[in-house]
């Protein structure tokens, strides 16, 4: 006979648990600041209202993807710190997925990891105008 979970117990998915709000901050924080300081940018842009270069708008895509993969942060709650809808998040964690194909980018996405959960900026030089993918 399959098992269920009796109704009283609520499924969670990874990702959907509540974060409190001053630790999903400092996440958001931690994140946007590795992100940018890897790509050259200021981190405020990385929230702006317009989609902005290329470079921006990937570096954004790398920002909401690490917050989704390494602090689990739900599509939605990105969405909202980012000021884009969740299916904008989800369409981010795609693409950035799909690029780890790419040995270069894998291996610059493992570094900007590292450095936010060791909560430090990253030591790599800015990207240049084009990005690679």
């Amino acid at each position: 006979m399959p098992h269920s979970d009796p109704p009283s117990a609520p499924r969670q998915r990874a990702g959907n648990a509540r974060i409190p709000r001053k630790t999903l901050e400092r996440v958001s924080r931690r994140v946007m600041r590795c992100v940018a300081r890897d790509f050259g940018i200021a981190p405020a842009m990385l929230s702006g209202p317009t989609r902005g270069a290329p470079r921006v708008a990937f570096a954004r895509q790398v920002a909401m993807y690490l917050m989704h993969v390494d602090f689990a942060v739900s599509f939605d709650a990105i969405g909202r710190i980012f000021g884009r809808d969740r299916t904008t998040v989800s369409h981010a964690c795609r693409v950035v997925e799909d690029g780890r194909d790419d040995i270069w980018l894998d291996c610059r996405l493992a570094a900007i990891e590292l450095a936010c959960r060791q909560g430090r900026r990253t030591g790599a030089a800015p990207a240049g105008p084009e990005v690679r993918r």
